[in-house]
């Protein structure tokens, strides 16, 4: 009786052990179980663009369609600085201008060098078990020095050195400690078009990667549709009438929008500039020559586009192809936005205007809804911020953007936190005091009429008072409905969206903006010179104008 009672409890214990060894199986035991608790970190490739305007999404359907209407866009996107440098610095640190202390295109304000390059979201990334690769253009300045130095954060380095970053074929790149130059800037061979020789890069690493147990992030930064420095490869330097040259588009796209019409909203050649700052007032009206040499720009820019719209398709193709686009963020956005005649300055960017400073931005990316817009206001201080949230990595540093996750996966989530622009030094009191004219940044820009024509001459000769300066550096506060905006010279703009989207008016001395302009201009004093999350704080709106 005994033997058949221990016997039943062997058999029951038997029964017991398998169905637990059954279950544990099925589940894929132990190790299983905590791969499934850590899935591996998503992949994010980060696309910028150069000068890219933000009406020029029209032509790149590929990108409305793949990243637009495949993820989030977010239609109030705008640089805090709207020129090449301090953007890109911006975007790799997360912080404003005045924090990371890259204010201009070229020392001694700004250039490369003023970047702390030991700080930034690669290094966040990699330092957090990512695999890094830039492909393209850094911020200006880079390669002058030390052309074979790769900067940290990043475990393959395809940087292009200037000056040749801005040529299309003949540019150089330092390759993981290796100069390459690609072409000859005389002869457009297809083979080395920059655009595709970009896109051809991105798509191996991304290959590469598939085979790789370890998440990435992929920073692809097209030239386009900046204009090109032929004058550095010994070449006459074209455009004509004041106006930059487009940068050539690969030959298959030559001549495609050869009879594109320009649009012309009412800021085109603005009649009466009566109400804007001395700068301003000093463009004289468009002559017909200056229009048909703009309009030959912009043209131009369109053809360079449609490279870098194949380019997003090939990239995010290969996404998919390789089983990785379901847990792959992407981001696309320009650095700053162009000039073609708006408010008579026919060329160029760096002012707050919303030619200028207005841009692309899209989101597309696990658990984001698809097709959707996102009404927030928002700035190129929170790239980073969104990039560190997506990849769950802590910023190095106290970033003054934030994650735009939350907004993307909630396209009708609003807050009421302002953009700040500034330029230069700004317009602080203590700042003006002490800054000449030879100093100032945006003045300086304007007397050597560089290739990033930060404060571009109209029509090829200077204004009325040739030889001054006329200082450019600003801050200013933007709401939904407002931009406000202090020179360092002391003049101001105020424009109210509601009524006056191309900025047609400025309303800063209107007795019925009284209040609005005092609300404003305390809560840019708040702003000015913030840091973390102190640039986050909410603004109420101001009382209505009477």
């Amino acid at each position: 009786m005994v033997a058949r009672t221990k016997v039943r409890w062997m058999v029951r214990i038997g029964l017991v052990l398998t169905m637990v060894l059954t279950a544990v199986i099925a589940i894929g035991g132990p190790e299983a179980a905590s791969a499934r608790e850590a899935p591996k970190k998503p992949n994010i490739v980060m696309i910028m663009t150069d000068d890219q305007w933000l009406e020029s999404m029209r032509v790149m359907p590929r990108t409305r369609e793949l990243l637009g209407a495949g993820g989030v866009d977010f239609a109030n996107f705008y640089a805090s600085e709207s020129i090449c440098c301090p953007s890109r610095a911006t975007y790799l640190t997360g912080q404003y201008a005045h924090n990371n202390g890259v204010r201009h295109n070229a020392p001694p304000a700004g250039g490369y060098g003023k970047l702390n390059d030991k700080n930034t979201l690669p290094v966040w990334l990699k330092n957090a078990g990512y695999a890094t690769s830039h492909i393209g253009k850094y911020p200006n300045g880079y390669g002058k020095g030390d052309k074979t130095y790769v900067p940290p954060g990043w475990t393959e380095w395809r940087g292009s050195i200037d000056p040749t970053t801005y040529l299309m074929y003949g540019y150089t790149l330092n390759e993981n400690g290796k100069l390459t130059t690609y072409g000859d800037p005389k002869v457009e061979d297809p083979r080395y078009y920059q655009t595709d020789v970009y896109r051809d890069k991105s798509v191996d690493f991304i290959n590469r990667m598939a085979k790789a147990d370890r998440p990435f992030f992929l920073s692809t930064a097209f030239l386009a549709p900046h204009g090109e420095d032929l004058a550095a490869a010994g070449q006459p330097r074209a455009g004509g009438a004041g106006v930059g040259p487009a940068p050539r588009p690969a030959p298959r796209h030559k001549g495609k929008f050869a009879d594109e019409p320009m649009p012309r909203k009412p800021w085109f050649d603005e009649a009466d500039v009566s109400d804007k700052p001395a700068y301003m007032r000093a463009y004289p009206r468009l002559t017909a020559q200056a229009k048909t040499q703009i309009e030959k720009s912009y043209r131009g820019r369109l053809e360079a586009l449609l490279a870098v719209d194949e380019a997003v398709e090939r990239i995010v193709g290969t996404l998919r192809q390789t089983g990785q686009l379901d847990n792959t963020y992407l981001v696309f956005a320009a650095d700053n936005g162009f000039f073609f005649g708006e408010h008579r300055i026919p060329t160029g960017k760096y002012l707050p205007h919303q030619a200028s400073s207005h841009l692309p931005l899209y989101v597309r990316g696990p658990g984001l809804p698809a097709g959707r817009t996102s009404r927030e206001l928002v700035n190129n201080t929170d790239l980073a911020a969104t990039i560190a949230d997506a990849a769950g990595v802590r910023p190095g540093l106290a970033v003054d953007g934030r994650s735009l996750l939350p907004y993307a996966r909630d396209p009708e989530k609003t807050s009421l936190r302002p953009v700040l622009h500034e330029a230069g030094n700004g317009a602080l009191p203590t700042v003006a005091a002490e800054t000449s004219a030879k100093d100032d940044p945006s003045g300086a820009a304007a007397a050597r009429g560089d290739l990033d024509q930060d404060f571009t001459v109209a029509q090829g000769r200077r204004p009325p008072g040739q030889g001054q300066v006329l200082s450019v550096a600003y801050e200013a506060i933007r709401t939904r409905r407002y931009l406000y905006v202090r020179y360092v010279k002391g003049e101001r703009e105020l424009y109210d969206y509601s009524v006056d989207p191309h900025e047609l008016r400025s309303r800063h001395e209107d007795p019925a903006y009284a209040e609005v302009v005092e609300h404003l201009d305390r809560h840019l004093d708040q702003l000015q010179g913030c840091k973390g999350t102190a640039c986050g704080r909410a603004v109420p709106a101001p009382p209505d104008p009477r």
